[in-house]
């Protein structure tokens, strides 16, 4: 049979709004949670120089999108240089994700 074909709703994209670390904004040029080899969730925090605020050893972050607000209670784990970003590493002890 000819038929119409149904139009799809364009869904916009998730865009970034911010991130704060203990109520700080951080500048990141990237935010992911992944796992490490034995399975526990990690955080890695991109940023494009030394950031003062995730010096700390115990970090509360809240990353806000167009969509959603994810709130990760983390450790600091370790920082490392890497050549044109400095790459912070934290464990994750609390998260929780929200839909707006």
């Amino acid at each position: 049979m000819l038929g119409r074909k149904k139009k799809k709703k364009k869904i916009p994209f998730e865009r970034f709004e911010s991130l704060t670390a203990n109520g700080t904004p951080i500048d990141a040029i990237n935010f992911a949670l992944t796992r490490n080899s034995d399975g526990t969730p990690r955080l890695e925090v991109r940023t494009p120089d030394v950031c003062e605020a995730l010096h700390f050893e115990h970090i509360d972050f809240e990353l806000k999108t167009t969509v959603k607000r994810v709130t990760v209670g983390a450790d600091f784990k370790e920082a490392i240089n890497e050549k044109h970003f400095k790459l912070y590493v934290f464990d994750v002890d609390d998260y929780n994700q929200y839909f707006i």
